[in-house]
């Protein structure tokens, strides 16, 4: 059986592992994205405003979905500590009520 202290740890390990996969993600994403606009320059068929343009598009629906992403895992994080402060609460009231167990059966 696994103690509770490593499973805290391997809780914090999965924790971490995750926030740097996604940040990873997005460095994937933001270099890939870097990438296509310069090749985009380079071989643009178009002229020089409407490549411009169509870069300036591409980059804020980029940006979009960063920022949506971003809100995403905002909103796993505040589900996961929402979720902690519910297990913190339940283990304080099921404490509580084993302590006045004991103290009554000694009295």
């Amino acid at each position: 059986m696994v103690n509770k202290g490593q499973r805290k740890q391997d809780e914090r390990e999965d924790l971490m592992s995750g926030k740097m996969k996604w940040a990873g993600s997005v460095s994937t994403f933001a270099v890939g994205l870097g990438v296509g606009a310069a090749i985009g320059v380079l071989f643009a068929p178009a002229s020089g405003d409407d490549t411009r343009d169509y870069l300036l598009a591409s980059a804020n629906d980029g940006l979009d979905r960063a920022v949506a992403a971003g809100r995403e895992l905002t909103r796993r994080a505040q589900r996961g500590a929402d979720e902690a402060k519910g297990r913190v609460r339940q283990a304080k009231k099921v404490g509580e009520e084993a302590f006045r167990e004991a103290k009554n059966s000694s009295s």
